[in-house]
């Protein structure tokens, strides 16, 4: 860690900074947010040999994990080495520091010598009026949300989306942005990503590219394997994946979310990927019990973004796709359930359908 600490354009010894984060975090007149932000800095400069994290719980139950404080360090390294980030470059922090993309922010910034800006991680965050912001992590809702305020991306030179998928339009729209834009893949388990796929007119590929010292395969459901220099262990997940290359892969969709159709094992990323693809409609396919099939297809659709006709869709649906793949029904709810980083909740959104029908 290096001897002095840059936070707003303030530097620290450890010593200070260790006073001023326990002085932030436990003044209660603080926002919640910074006061989380000072806890963990709090903790990392006590230098633990691990943090505690919580995983997403996005198709399971949250449980609780330890991350070595070295292998969490050398995955900050790695990324700022990736990125080719500079001792006094300008790191913006505009995710919460209870989930590991905030930490990792902090601890990229303490271990190599980055100015951490700070600023509140809200839906729509609020970025420096002037100056350049050398490296930045979103989610894409914030993404979208700086859009369509009419917010420059002008000073942002570097920036990772992650958390959630990132939607085809979202996507044509950051082609036009005048950023370096990568879209990531990673876990908790694998202090934060692993492996980007570059945004932008010159790239057009679905591949994510892992980074040094990452080595990748496939179990025997077709799931990502993941092995890393700096990981205690090999992480295996629930991500099916197809490999392109001996560093590379192509993300299907969730092992969790498969649905059992008539004998058809149906990845509904997939065939929400085509069905976007083709309708140009933000969509869900989710599975509800069927005696005859097991599972039957539904289609979903937000009201407030499908102003295309039922009829149009479905002739769309069964020119794309075939007979065993067309959707039984196609329901339209007011807003998809998503959680805290805008991801789809397919448990509640099945719920919800269910309790329609």
């Amino acid at each position: 860690m290096p001897g002095e600490i840059l936070i707003d354009g303030y530097e620290y010894t450890v010593p200070e900074l260790k006073a001023y984060a326990f002085q932030v975090a436990g003044d209660e007149t603080n926002p919640p947010w910074k006061r989380e932000v000072f806890r963990f800095i709090q903790l990392w400069l006590s230098e633990p040999g691990y943090i505690v994290q919580q995983t997403s719980g996005t198709t399971g139950r949250s449980k609780e994990i330890k991350l070595p404080r070295q292998s969490v360090i050398s995955s900050a390294v790695n990324t700022c080495r990736y990125f080719g980030l500079e001792k006094g470059q300008n790191a913006l922090l505009c995710l919460p520091a209870e989930y590991i993309a905030g930490k990792m922010m902090i601890v990229r910034a303490f271990t190599c010598g980055l100015n951490l800006l700070l600023t509140e991680p809200k839906g729509t965050p609020d970025l420096p009026g002037t100056g350049r912001i050398d490296f930045c992590a979103m989610v894409p809702l914030q993404v979208t949300n700086l859009l369509d305020s009419g917010s420059a991306f002008s000073t942002v030179q570097k920036l990772i989306i992650g958390g959630a998928e990132i939607s085809e339009a979202l996507e044509n729209r950051i082609r036009d942005l005048p950023v370096q834009a990568y879209t990531t893949y990673g876990m908790a388990e694998t202090c934060s990503h692993i492996a980007l796929r570059k945004l932008g007119a010159s790239s057009t590929r679905r591949d994510y590219f892992a980074l040094p010292g990452i080595d990748l395969a496939l179990d025997e459901r077709g799931c990502l394997v993941i092995k890393a220099d700096y990981l205690p262990e090999t992480v295996i997940t629930n991500d099916l994946a197809e490999l392109t290359g001996g560093n590379s892969f192509r993300w299907i969709g969730r092992y969790d979310n498969l649905i059992n159709s008539g004998g058809m094992k149906v990845v509904p990323e997939a065939l929400e990927e085509q069905i976007r693809e083709r309708t140009g409609q933000e969509c869900a396919v989710i599975g509800l019990p069927d005696r005859k099939l097991g599972r039957r297809l539904i289609l979903v659709m937000e009201k407030r973004m499908d102003p295309a006709p039922e009829l149009l869709v479905k002739t769309e649906l069964q020119k794309l796709l075939p007979h065993q793949l067309q959707p039984r029904e196609i329901i339209r709810v007011d807003q998809f359930p998503r959680n805290h980083v805008h991801k789809l909740d397919r448990l509640k959104l099945t719920e919800m359908v269910h309790q329609m029908l």
